[in-house]
């Protein structure tokens, strides 16, 4: 009869070996709970390739800590990178160092700081140093580039570091120039070379205009590499008014923000309680973050990870299509074809921009229009790249009940896709937006 002592031992060389035969054929053998309701279990398979793409070092753990270290752990190749340095986080180096830091060559140190940071959390999460990539674009600046910083345009400028091209020795491609077309290509470049089958990025609903452009450039590069790459995206969510709910709870799935309903197909990722462990450990090791910010952090280390993308919606060709869109606050717009115009209706709200970008596949994304239409009480301006157009041919019609703007589709670029979005002029206004959203144009 065999003793508590080899019991135990027979019990654990058991469960070893149902491990390793699982593993031999292709299953994995993880905790299985149900995810929450509403959203669909997020899984890995052998056959996958993970790239997480971040804003700023911090995000690919706050956002897909758990999900990195399963990838590891189930030998998969992963790759990291970093959209910019968060060299333009003043508030947190002034609590980190005491003392503002205010130099450009200062905040270039500091960005430097939080790489080594970045490298840290991945050693933690067991990613190696060479499979982590930083492009060195300007924190606080890649929204702007995203909407006004194209082809003949200037570069866009770093808000502290006053630099109109990559400033870091260690970047992926040091003096490229503060670009929408550098950031596509770098980005195209990573993908062309991993060729991933995930890709984690930020979401569009995310109110930090890093986040959104990340997506947003991430969306082109992989619509500029159809055929080449084959990726389904994962955005995660960072910031966003009242969400996660505060505190410190390891053990309790997150649910999504409630202000996004059901547009947002979500996705759960079920984490082990010693993963939860490790994300902390990883979001201790961003120090300069951890420091001024470990309440705004440990929210994050929840038994669940939670992504999910706003799906394309579909503007047919032909007389009467539409379709409608919500958004936040009670924002809906309603979009139509006519001919060879877009039709927009939306509330009569008294400040708002209206963004329209159009994608071709047969001409590059730099030459195509990016269309803000500004509309205050009693005036409207249409801008391209922020420069104002003469006689651009929008028409407006303002009821009591609604307002119907008309866009010719050549002031677009005659697009076969739209990114669309809404929001009050200078992020100022009302409470009302519309997070970008992919609109998918039939033939004409």
């Amino acid at each position: 009869m065999l003793s508590g002592r080899a019991r135990l031992l027979s019990l654990r060389f058991a469960a070893l070996l149902l491990l390793l035969l699982a593993r031999g054929s292709g299953a994995f053998l993880l905790p299985q709970t149900p995810p929450p309701p509403g959203h669909a279990a997020l899984d890995l398979v052998p056959a996958d390739r993970l790239l997480v793409l971040a804003p700023h070092p911090d995000d690919e753990v706050l956002g897909c800590g758990g999900l990195l270290q399963r990838a590891v752990s189930l030998h998969l190749p992963v790759e990291i990178a970093f959209l910019t340095y968060g060299d333009s986080n003043e508030g947190s180096f002034l609590a980190y160092r005491l003392h503002p830091v205010l130099e450009p060559s200062a905040v270039e140190t500091m960005g430097e700081m939080r790489r080594r940071e970045a490298l840290a959390a991945a050693a933690v999460l067991g990613v190696p140093a060479d499979r982590l990539s930083f492009l060195g674009y300007p924190d606080l600046g890649t929204l702007e580039i995203w909407q006004a910083h194209w082809g003949a345009r200037p570069p866009g400028r770093g808000p502290l570091t006053r630099a109109r091209a990559v400033p870091y020795p260690t970047a992926l491609r040091p003096r490229a120039p503060y670009k929408g077309e550098e950031i596509l290509a770098d980005l195209e470049a990573l993908l062309g070379r991993f060729r991933p089958t995930r890709i984690c990025v930020s979401h569009p609903a995310d109110r930090h205009p890093d986040h959104a452009a990340l997506y947003l450039f991430t969306r082109v590069a992989l619509w500029n590499l159809e055929g080449r790459v084959q990726a389904t995206l994962y955005p995660y969510l960072v910031h966003f008014p009242g969400w996660p709910a505060p505190g410190y709870r390891p053990t309790v799935p997150e649910g999504a923000p409630p202000a996004l309903g059901t547009a947002v197909a979500w996705q759960s990722f079920r984490l082990t309680p010693a993963e939860v462990e490790v994300k902390r450990r990883a979001l201790m090791a961003h120090r300069s973050q951890w420091h001024s910010g470990a309440h705004r952090l440990l929210p994050f280390a929840r038994a669940t990870e939670l992504t999910g993308d706003f799906p394309p919606l579909a503007l047919p060709a032909g007389e009467g299509a539409a379709v409608s869109v919500t958004g936040e606050g009670g924002l809906r717009l309603r979009l139509t074809r006519s001919g060879d115009r877009l039709g927009v209706e939306l509330p009569p709200i008294r400040r708002l921009s209206l963004f329209a970008f159009g994608y071709r596949r047969d001409r590059p994304f730099a030459g195509i229009p990016k269309i803000e239409v500004r509309m205050e009480a009693r005036s409207l301006a249409v801008l391209d790249q922020g420069q104002v157009l003469k006689a651009p041919g929008v028409t407006v019609d303002r009821r009591a009940d609604r307002l119907v703007l008309g866009l010719p589709l050549a002031l677009l670029g005659d697009p076969e896709r739209l990114l669309l979005a809404a929001r009050p002029p200078f992020g100022k206004g009302p409470a009302v937006r519309l997070p970008w959203r992919v609109i998918e144009l039939g033939s004409k």
